[in-house]
């Protein structure tokens, strides 16, 4: 049975797992994540907090690289231009076949995504 995971949860086991990954030449170099809209570029002081984060966990430098659309942080990741980025399922449902889940959020107790439309 899978247990809950928090965002606070969620960050320290991506984290673990990209420093759990070899970077070959990276050594000095920044972990690069990308980032879609879903995170605000006005909001600064939650990016870095996000960014120290994941870098006390892993112990090494992070680097946020923040795009405007899903496809310019997919096509980053798929050109290897990222180590790693936060995205939705359907980007990954495309390319799972070269993309490998670090975490997956869990909503009720299930690997569900919940979103909302509205309208004017």
């Amino acid at each position: 049975m899978r247990m809950p995971i928090s965002r606070r949860g969620a960050i320290k086991l991506g984290a673990m797992a990209l420093a759990a990954a070899p970077l070959p030449g990276r050594a000095e170099q920044p972990v690069r994540l990308g980032l879609t809209p879903v995170f605000l570029d006005n909001d600064a002081a939650l990016l870095e907090r996000l960014r120290q984060a994941l870098g006390e966990a892993m112990n090494m430098p992070v680097e946020l690289v923040q795009r405007r659309t899903y496809a310019e942080v997919t096509g980053l990741l798929l050109e290897r231009a990222l180590d790693a980025a936060w995205l939705c399922g359907y980007p990954y449902l495309q390319h799972r076949d070269v993309l490998d889940l670090v975490a997956v959020p869990i909503w009720r107790g299930k690997p569900l995504y919940q979103s909302y439309l509205i309208v004017g």
